[in-house]
């Protein structure tokens, strides 16, 4: 089984970074992960929010493999426990040979392109989150799930 994060590069706090990488390192444990960082639109400067988003929209979609269960970080999506989300990632894992793409957008968010290819939407929080700080939350719930699916002490 594969994970594959997928995101907007973007500068990244050097301590955020730090976590993230920590938690990956640490759910390398369990599956393969891999983070696919899609290249910002160039020249952002002077150019709307909304062309921004759409352009960004693009270069996630193309991003995303045609094969796998799809996962977008929405605000408007499903929000679940640390418990829940172990639950279905387990059933997603035994049922899926593709993998999930777990995909997330970057300080503009996305446009509805992108919502309408998933399979989940997923709330990380009904808070507005930094990019950098969600990732780092996503990649320590997924980490999470993976102790509680293998019962390895962790959550508590």
């Amino acid at each position: 089984m594969k994970l594959n994060l997928i995101w907007i590069r973007s500068t990244t706090d050097a301590e955020i970074k730090g976590v993230i990488d920590r938690y990956l390192n640490r759910i390398k444990h369990f599956f393969s992960i891999e983070v696919t960082e899609v290249a910002p639109l160039k020249g952002r400067q002077g150019k709307s929010d909304a062309s921004i988003m759409h352009a960004d929209s693009a270069r996630l979609l193309n991003a995303i493999p045609a094969k796998g269960t799809v996962v977008v970080l929405d605000e408007r999506g499903t929000a679940m426990t640390s418990l829940k989300f172990a639950e279905w990632l387990d059933r997603e894992i035994s049922r899926q040979p593709h993998g999930i793409h777990f995909v997330m957008g970057g300080d503009v968010g996305f446009d509805d392109t992108v919502r309408e290819r998933a399979d989940k939407l997923l709330s990380l929080s009904a808070m507005t989150l930094p990019h950098q700080l969600a990732r780092a939350v996503l990649a320590e719930q997924i980490y999470r799930a993976c102790t509680l699916i293998r019962n390895v002490p962790y959550h508590k």
